[in-house]
């Protein structure tokens, strides 16, 4: 077996500027740069700080019965098979194979979307993906991705799969979370990602797995939060490689299948633990925020209504939530009070929530960077999708009296979108996908709107800072994300060359500061927008066709 290469360790040096170290006292990259090769960071990991007790008393039963029956169970056990069902289980690299018997499908990385054995023989039954493999990936998720969904303690799904080898719904809902982390996070497409080697198997191949699992455990009748979480997984799957008609039908089932089970209903967190209640109001919320999201972004209607009479989504203090995933919802929650306000309150539901969304404070408090980009992005997204409401329930003038309800308005929003910009490195918004490009894209278009529809608003600032610098700015750098939707790219060109910024142009004002190493990373792949995340990714509510904000005539 090929041993892995790079290290589960970087050190300080390697961390900062985010590139791939060997290891080394001192590694290859300080040596030739000169610098001291330190290895002082600690690395902890966000999510329940574990094991909890429930995954130790798995892990002893396990062991337990493994001495009593591992003989019999080595027997039963086929060779092929590349389920963890023992102790003893020898895992081989899944693409080391024998050439198939005819030529496999390959997903959308190059990667072969079959389970290949390295054993001669006859084609057996369907093979599962082993535990071993599936811990790497789920790893990465509980490190990365936690943040962004947490709704699943990766520790303890780990000891419901080692402890039941049997349970189909564990598996699928395992299987669905891997696919969704590789394609969210690109690890099949970038150099030195953190699982390579023979455990670097394709997102196609897990996402094939839980479907055939959730097949198999009739999900559709037996509705559980785990066929719940392993549908809206595979959303987010089918959303991060552009398949928006499957990731908008799964995103519906997840709704149905909580409706059924009654997380919008207050009589169903009744007699649970503090523990219990705050995990499922996670999966409503979590529910929510990625319907509302795709709702806005994709022209359909929403199913999940809002329910006040929940109890509050509370941060326990055990790393089970963050406060940026609080925020998330509490911005989300002004939204759908806004948008569906009685029309004769519609403007001062308006004013309220543009006040509410101006406040930026919790935001710049926030710690981690990516979820500080997605937050306050999130924020000026709102103040501009708001803004556009407003055009069909209030009236909107050219003077600056009262802003929000101005022309003027995507202007102050653009600037002080690239104001905050200009305080994060850049990989910090392409962590987000097409969902950062779109918000960004909506932003710029409803300026570039206004500029055609009241021109005598282009050369407001005269010297200084003005729309056309602004639109520039936003377009220059809409074009500088890697793998970006060149849809976007298109519908902006076309209007700057309407208001003939498209050729001669003034020099990009905003240069977003970056890791240097960047440089050295593979373009990302143009073909396979991911989803629009929220947190060490946030919400997301990926597109593939933008949104064109448009005016009504009457402007």
């Amino acid at each position: 077996m090929a041993l892995r290469k790079g290290t589960r360790r970087a050190c300080d040096p390697c961390s900062v500027r985010k590139v791939r170290c060997d290891g080394d006292q001192p590694c290859s990259r300080c040596q030739a740069a000169s610098w001291d090769c330190t290895y002082l960071k600690t690395h902890g990991k966000s999510g329940p700080k574990g094991p909890r007790r429930t995954t130790e008393a798995a892990i002893r039963r396990l062991q337990q019965r493994s001495r009593s029956d591992l003989e019999s169970r080595a027997r039963s056990e086929s060779d092929t098979s590349l389920e963890d069902r023992s102790p003893s289980t020898i895992d081989f690299p899944l693409l080391d194979s024998l050439p198939p018997t005819s030529e496999p499908p390959l997903d959308e990385f190059g990667w072969p979307d079959v389970i290949n054995s390295t054993f001669n023989g006859v084609c057996m039954e369907p093979q599962r993906i082993s535990t071993s493999h599936i811990s790497e990936y789920l790893e990465v998720y509980q490190n990365r991705g936690y943040a962004i969904w947490p709704v699943v303690d990766s520790d303890e799904l780990l000891a419901r799969l080692l402890t039941h080898p049997g349970d189909i719904e564990a598996y699928g809902l395992a299987t669905a979370i891997c696919a969704a982390t590789i394609s969210q996070f690109r690890i099949d497409a970038e150099p030195g990602s953190p699982v390579e080697g023979h455990f670097r198997i394709s997102s196609g191949l897990f996402e094939t797995e839980a479907k055939r699992a959730r097949e198999e455990s009739d999900h559709m009748e037996h509705l559980t939060i785990t066929s719940l979480l392993s549908t809206f997984f595979l959303h987010v799957y089918s959303a991060n490689i552009g398949r928006m008609t499957a990731s908008t039908v799964l995103l519906g089932e997840a709704i149905t299948k909580a409706h059924i089970i009654g997380l919008h209903k207050l009589s169903y967190y009744q007699n649970m633990n503090p523990e219990q209640k705050q995990h499922n109001l996670r999966i409503y919320w979590l529910l929510f925020i990625t319907e509302r999201a795709h709702s806005i972004q994709h022209d359909v209607p929403t199913m999940l209504k809002r329910a006040p009479d929940l109890p509050l989504l509370d941060n326990l203090n055990d790393g089970t939530i963050t406060p940026a995933f609080i925020q998330l919802c509490r911005l989300f929650n002004i939204l759908d009070v806004t948008i569906t306000a009685d029309p004769s309150a519609a403007r001062n539901a308006l004013a309220l929530a543009q006040q509410q969304l101006n406040d930026d404070e919790p935001t710049r408090s926030l710690q981690n960077e990516l979820q500080r980009a997605d937050i306050s992005m999130t924020q000026q997204w709102m103040r501009i999708f708001l803004w556009q409401h407003a055009l069909g329930v209030t009236n909107l003038r050219s003077a600056n009296e009262h802003d929000e309800f101005s022309f003027s308005f995507p202007a102050t929003v653009a600037q002080s979108t690239l104001s905050f910009l200009s305080c994060l490195p850049q990989a910090s918004l392409e962590a987000h996908g097409p969902g950062m490009e779109s918000k960004l894209f909506d932003i710029a278009n409803s300026l570039a709107d206004v500029m055609i529809c009241v021109p005598s608003l282009n050369q407001e600032a005269g010297f200084g800072i003005g729309p056309r610098d602004l639109i520039h700015s936003l377009s220059s750098l809409l074009s500088s994300f890697r793998g970006g939707n060149p849809a976007v790219i298109n519908i902006l060109q076309q209007k700057l060359t309407t208001l003939g910024l498209a050729v001669s142009s003034p020099q990009k004002l905003l240069d977003l500061s970056s890791s240097e190493d960047e440089r050295e990373r593979d373009e990302w792949s143009e073909h396979t927008p991911r989803s629009i995340t929220w947190s060490d990714g946030a919400l997301y509510s990926p597109t593939t066709t933008p949104l064109s904000a448009t005016f009504p005539v009457s402007i």
